[in-house]
């Protein structure tokens, strides 16, 4: 069976045993790359179908082998979306025409921030700021849909995520069972967004939690001067749990109708229907989801930089940097992580962007490293950056980032088993553990260790006593805790995330990252630095 294995150099590799890697045309990432014509019909038309089930869906037929769509889809994801995530009313949070008597006590915070923002920013209402650089991230849409038939103020809709829904959401399409059998390819040449995929989930959830410039979703230093909150490292499977989740994972689903075909086009194992939904049964699915994710937010890291380098405008923009490279105590002991490459007083893009992952094993693999130190080599030519040398490079690199995202969708259809989660926890800390110092790289790690220990534990393979002590006071000290569901101020969260950078005790933090991965991996660590 194929899984995930670590080999020395640290590479991550496909072993092709009982399953086998099809030959398969390059997978285009399908996040706003639907073909033209292809627009959004609006939440309202997604809700038709999504807000509750009729009998007819629900029904199992089984003289006609007919298993209840609902096995597949349970139907009220809009329900549950406008009631329980947060993404619908991020609108409310930032509109400049209610009156505060209109919002509720939480809301009313936010909107009050909002608006205050907008003030010292020096945005008025006409200047289409507010359209350009608030609402393509809080309502998910780009500034030529506001005045169109859509809706903004139910946020961030249905297709933000899924993609622009008007040729999927056809009769002959997204509606037949036979759906199930199409390709993430042939989805996405239909405007429909492979959300089952975590390199493609982590590029759209990045478009607005990281930015996008092309887009118009970027948070700039001036946003955040003026009081826009801190956006946080990025851990796909954290912020998944915390939407809260408006859907069933492919291991939550029962038995459907078309699934060993459904299973087909996103799996590359081989073996009757079966044998193939207990091999996917057994995968560590939320590790592989947050240690791709990972992967992924790491590439589209270095994208926005070349983004940033081909607009003169936006380049240089102190955003695009560690808050750290600035913001740090003059001292000589500071504990804030420090390169050894990097030259004092030149700024390098955020260390949680930019550390060591394992690499997936590819013939070039030495020139998608030579590429990478190049480009971070330029933002020691010059203060900020060398942005020319950047644009130079960024034909090279694109490929280079376009072969491992494709190498990253294929580790998608891979198992991963509790060797592979052991020897992925093992890794991340031995590799990151001179970087512990910083806060944000510390907090996302913290993140990733949680994760994997918690699968581990839910799976029954590491006793909770062993580690669940160590994972509260982690998650307390690091405030671990996103405090998204809705309702819930993210202005709370902010203040706590702020306080906590100010006061991190890098030290505390590593002790117990070592204690909960020496607990799953029965491997001393010692993770100590010189500070």
């Amino acid at each position: 069976m194929s899984k995930f294995v670590f080999l020395p150099p640290i590479l991550l590799v496909c072993i092709v045993g009982s399953i086998s890697l099809s030959a398969e045309p390059p997978l285009v990432d399908p996040h706003r790359t639907s073909p033209s014509g292809i627009s959004n019909i609006g939440v309202k038309e997604c809700a038709a179908c999504h807000s509750s089930p009729s009998p007819l869906y629900e029904d199992d037929v089984p003289e006609k082998g007919i298993l209840g769509v609902t096995r597949f889809v349970r139907l009220v994801e809009a329900k549950e979306w406008w009631e329980r995530d947060k993404h619908s009313y991020a609108y409310q949070l930032v509109r400049q025409d209610l009156d505060p008597s209109e919002l509720d006590k939480v809301e009313r915070k936010s909107n009050k921030l909002s608006k205050e923002i907008t003030s010292r920013l020096k945005w008025t209402p006409g200047d289409k700021n507010f359209e350009r650089k608030c609402l393509t991230c809080h309502t998910g849409m780009n500034p030529s849909e506001h005045a169109s038939k859509l809706d903004v103020g139910f946020g961030v809709q249905c297709e933000s995520c899924h993609g622009p829904g008007s040729e999927y959401t056809k009769l002959e399409h997204h509606q037949q069972v036979s759906w199930r059998e199409k390709t993430p390819e042939y989805k996405s040449e239909l405007g429909m967004w492979d959300l089952t995929s975590p390199s493609t989930t982590t590029r759209v959830c990045l478009s607005c939690h990281l930015g996008n410039i092309k887009e118009e979703r970027f948070v700039t230093h001036d946003m955040y001067a003026a009081g826009h909150p801190v956006l946080p490292p990025f851990d796909l499977q954290v912020f998944l749990n915390a939407m809260p989740p408006h859907w069933r994972t492919l291991q939550e689903k029962p038995t459907f109708e078309n699934e060993s075909d459904y299973l087909g086009v996103h799996f590359d194992i081989q073996g009757n229907s079966d044998e193939i939904r207990s091999a996917i049964r057994g995968s560590y699915e939320k590790t592989k989801r947050s240690m791709i994710g990972g992967l992924v937010a790491n590439d589209v890291g270095i994208k926005l930089i070349h983004q940033g380098a081909a607009e003169p405008k936006m380049w240089g923009d102190y955003s695009n940097y560690s808050c750290m490279g600035c913001h740090q105590e003059l001292k000589k002991n500071s504990s804030s992580f420090q390169r050894e490459s990097r030259i004092p007083g030149r700024p390098f893009p955020p260390n949680w962007l930019s550390l060591e992952y394992p690499s997936v094993h590819v013939s070039n693999r030495d020139s998608h490293e030579s590429i990478t130190r190049e480009f971070f080599a330029s933002f020691n030519s010059v203060p900020f950056g060398d942005a020319q040398r950047i644009n130079q490079l960024r034909e090279r690199q694109d490929q280079s980032l376009e072969e491992r995202f494709q190498d990253r969708r294929k580790m998608e259809k891979q198992i991963m088993t509790k060797k592979d989660v052991l020897q992925w926890l093992e890794f991340l800390v031995q590799s990151r553990k001179d970087s512990l110092s910083d806060f944000w790289v510390a907090r996302q790690t913290s993140w990733m260790v949680c994760v994997a220990v918690e699968e581990l534990v839910e799976r029954g393979d590491l006793a909770p006593a062993l580690v669940n002590e160590a994972k509260k006071e982690l998650m307390d000290l690091m405030r671990l805790d996103l405090k998204i569901p809705q309702r819930e101020s993210v202005l709370v969260s902010q203040s706590d995330i702020l306080k906590t950078a100010n006061y991190f005790d890098s030290v505390k933090c590593r002790e117990l990252i070592a204690k909960l991965v020496q607990a799953a991996t029965n491997i001393p660590l010692h993770l100590g630095m010189h500070d």
